[in-house]
């Protein structure tokens, strides 16, 4: 079945993703979308942005549909 793998991505490029994935040929690979926003710089912010998904990521690693 291949590495489990998941995209992650932030909302204004879901789209482009998506295309992304068509082209190469992996229209359902999984994908979480977070929230965009540029300033994010430091590690603490970035943490932050993830936390709210980290089960959605860990679930579409590990179950498979």
């Amino acid at each position: 079945m291949g590495i489990p793998s998941v995209v992650i991505v932030t909302e204004p490029f879901v789209a482009a993703a998506k295309a992304n994935a068509r082209a190469q040929g992996m229209p359902d690979i999984a994908m979480v979308v977070i929230p965009h926003d540029y300033l994010v710089e430091d590690d603490a912010q970035v943490q932050a942005r993830l936390e709210p998904v980290i089960d959605e990521i860990l679930e579409r690693l590990y179950v498979r549909a």
